[in-house]
């Protein structure tokens, strides 16, 4: 047997922001669509948790399982969370009501996080067969970014994601790739100030480069994906990643219109959401591609049978 994505789940609490919102740093809904293909996002309350969020990510999951003592391990990803001890993960179990045995942990690794846990995530799965792992990923960009920066203020948004892995006779090895580059990490950080600074034209290139990379990577090694989703920074490397790729021949998902760069959260966000709105089969082999800060990137090709409905 081996692992893959048995259930999907998300939360968006918080406020829906426009690009109207803007305008009093001088930015126009057109000009923001046209350069990053956003239109809406969500930004959370500054006093709401994040380990609430992503309980209300993972609690759905949770309460469907017939046996959730099977699960055996629980990873929050996170760029967001201001807390360091203690971490995020045990608090997400303690909300859900998972037992003390559960081995938890958080991670971060920017915007490839949700990448890196889904490695790690499948690889605890295959080597305790018949035991679950709950990953989530949860984000509060809004508060990371300069609300004033003309640059950054409308890419960022808020939300959570879940997703149950496990054992099943049907699914096929799940396929990796991934890298770094600490020589990098000038392109994309957080400033002394507060706020977020990114090396735009660099970001974007190097961007497209190392996605387009993992996506090729993922169909030339093992079964091909049936849907690629990539991590969703910008509606033009999104683009620009396709184009590169017309050649795959499959789905390749682009859901940042409504929900804006979510950092680790942007790819189990647009795959559930596209789930929901029945644009893909509730059955398939997901190709997940992402690049972030660090500098980090990769891509997973795993199987997936999910229930019919994800979203809320």
């Amino acid at each position: 047997m081996s692992a893959g994505i048995v259930d999907i789940a998300i939360a968006k609490p918080g406020r829906r922001i426009d690009n109207d919102h803007f305008a009093s740093i001088g930015l126009t809904d057109e000009w923001i669509r046209r350069r990053s293909g956003i239109a809406f996002r969500s930004w959370l309350p500054d006093e709401t948790s994040l380990a609430d969020v992503a309980a209300e990510a993972c609690a759905p999951i949770v309460t469907r399982m017939p046996a959730p003592s099977s699960i055996g391990a629980l990873i929050v990803v996170s760029t967001s969370t201001r807390q360091r001890v203690p971490g995020i993960a045990q608090q997400v179990a303690q909300l859900v009501g998972l037992g003390p045995s559960v081995l938890t942990f958080d991670m971060n690794a920017a915007c490839c996080g949700f990448v890196y846990g889904l490695v790690t995530g499948l690889s605890l799965c295959e080597a305790e067969p018949g035991r679950s792992v709950l990953l989530c990923s949860v984000e509060a960009m809004s508060r990371m970014v300069d609300r004033t920066d003309r640059q950054t203020a409308c890419l960022f948004g808020d939300g959570s994601a879940a997703v149950l892995l496990e054992d099943r006779a049907e699914f096929a090895g799940f396929c990796r790739v991934a890298g770094c580059d600490g020589s990098q990490t000038a392109l994309m950080r957080e400033t002394d100030e507060g706020g977020i600074h990114l090396e735009g034209m660099q970001v974007f290139d190097r961007a497209v480069r190392r996605m387009s990379e993992s996506a090729q990577y993922l169909f030339d090694h093992g079964p091909a994906p049936t849907v690629v989703v990539g991590h969703q920074a910008n509606g033009r490397i999104l683009e620009r990643v396709r184009s590169v790729g017309t050649h795959l021949g499959v789905p390749f998902v682009n859901r940042i219109e409504n929900s804006g760069n979510t950092s680790s959260a942007t790819i189990p966000l647009a795959f559930a959401e596209e789930l929901d709105a029945g644009s893909l089969p509730a059955a398939g082999r997901l190709g997940a591609v992402a690049y972030g800060a660090g500098e980090a990137w990769g891509g997973v090709s795993v199987d997936y049978r999910v229930p019919a409905v994800t979203a809320p």
